[in-house]
């Protein structure tokens, strides 16, 4: 016969266990908050680089992001994302192909992305 642990022990070792899988399922939780909390605020620096790009309130700015998103079938923070890193002039080919995606939707010569100073655009999305 094999010999069993005390129930107090089996019971000790049970309640570990599911502590240990409630500590993974709370990480994990915080860890999607923290990306969450980081997202909102891209989406809404996005906002605002686009409600001052087109001299719009902040609300019709959001609602100008969702629709875009909406027709070009590509998520609000990932057009977030491709805004911002265009306004610091980072357009590699992933932000390209994004702003390319939503700018056809834009009445003809509008585009996200306004000239620099000197006239010259911004690393144009091809």
């Amino acid at each position: 016969m094999v010999s069993q642990p005390p129930p107090t022990e089996v019971g000790f070792i049970l309640e570990r266990l599911e502590a240990s899988n409630r500590v993974a399922e709370l990480e994990a939780e915080v860890a999607q908050l923290k990306d969450a909390l980081a997202r909102r605020q891209q989406i809404g620096v996005a906002t605002g680089l686009l409600a001052q790009r087109f001299s719009i309130s902040p609300d019709r700015a959001w609602s100008l992001l969702v629709r875009l998103s909406q027709n070009g079938h590509v998520k609000v923070r990932d057009i977030a994302e491709a805004l911002i890193k265009a306004h610091c002039g980072v357009v590699g080919p992933a932000e390209a192909k994004i702003i390319g995606a939503v700018e056809i939707y834009l009445p003809d010569g509008v585009r996200l992305i306004a000239a620099q100073r000197d006239g010259n655009q911004p690393a144009s999305p091809s």
